[in-house]
């Protein structure tokens, strides 16, 4: 599925749950994965910080830990893009990637990427791009990846579903760093590090020290989106402790410009602590996403996530629409 997103830019009327130093936030507000037979749906608000990032960004690689100091790479990343943007989700076969690349309203790809089996290859596993259960591709990573950097025109979001998935593949996008910011193509890594609601005692996370670790050392600066893995039609909701963890999460490791991916239907439920997780981390942004699996949003939930946004954000100087097969819907 295809969804265009409009970002719109406020300042918090209050922090939440617990103090915040930050007077002003960047929350973007997204809406990514939007079930195909879904009604397009207009969202809307988020916040803005003052300072505008550089052209590129140039961050210094770590040293390795072990042997004599080397002298850190700099990485190169596109900075943030605007939030206005079209998205073909999962992209998780050569077929689906070519039909978005052969879209010229797309301009931003999302895939799954966990380690699997390469279609044809045998028992070998290798990261591949998957959606778990499903761990059977004839796409790989390393081959998704040159087919990006050919393309040259498409922003990515690598959503990581397993731990050595991402050592495998960070040390090559790392390679790779340098193309991607010369074609000004952002990326994001994103995974699922803490659990959430409805599901606080299942498995399925990635640990968050280790993602996190593992990003920093190989792809230090790279933009990461950070999520909960979630229930999206139970009754729980996010709750305080939800937000408080994270928010020492990214604290305990220094980091700002954070994308909070939360699930539209449980945030709509309670909105609070994730406004105060906002003010908690500069320059973060939410994604509300739905599963493709799920139901159509009902206009009463987008009202609600709608009258909650502006009860928490002021000074809205744009709205968020979500186009599906070519129509919208206007609140």
């Amino acid at each position: 599925s295809v969804s265009r997103i409009t970002m719109s830019l406020s300042k918090p009327r209050r922090s939440g749950h617990w103090k915040s130093k930050a007077s002003l936030t960047a929350a973007g507000l997204w809406l990514l994965g939007c079930h195909q037979t879904a009604l397009p749906s207009q969202l809307g608000q988020a916040a803005q910080v003052a300072v505008q990032p550089p052209p590129v960004l140039e961050v210094p690689k770590a040293p390795p830990k072990r042997g004599a100091p080397k002298a850190p790479k700099r990485l190169r990343w596109v900075p943030l893009p605007s939030p206005e943007q079209v998205w073909a989700h999962s992209c998780v076969s050569k077929k689906k990637l070519e039909t978005a690349l052969q879209d010229p309203t797309v301009t931003a790809i999302e895939v799954d990427v966990a380690m699997g089996y390469f279609t044809g290859s045998g028992d070998e596993v290798v990261p591949v791009m998957a959606h778990p259960p499903i761990l059977t591709s004839d796409l790989t990573f390393e081959d998704f990846l040159e087919e990006l950097i050919r393309d040259g025109r498409r922003h990515v979001k690598f959503d990581f579903k397993d731990l050595e998935a991402v050592r495998r593949c960070l040390p090559l996008l790392a390679q790779h760093s340098d193309e991607l910011a010369a074609n000004g193509q952002a990326v994001w890594l994103n995974a699922d590090v803490l659990p959430g609601p409805g599901l606080r005692r299942s498995g399925g996370i990635l640990d968050a020290e280790e993602f996190l670790r593992t990003a920093e050392e190989q792809c230090p600066g790279a933009h990461l989106s950070l999520g909960w893995k979630a229930n999206p039609v139970g009754s729980e909701a996010y709750n305080e402790a939800d937000c408080r963890a994270m928010a020492d999460l990214c604290r305990h490791h220094a980091k700002q410009n954070v994308v909070f991916a939360v699930a539209a239907r449980t945030a709509a439920k309670n909105f609070e602590p994730l406004a105060a997780l906002l003010a908690q981390v500069p320059g973060s942004q939410l994604l509300f996403w739905t599963g493709a699996w799920e139901p159509p949003l009902l206009h009463t939930t987008l009202r609600t996530l709608h009258s909650q946004l502006q009860q928490h954000c002021s000074a809205v100087a744009s709205i968020v629409r979500c186009w599906s097969q070519g129509t919208s819907t206007v609140l």
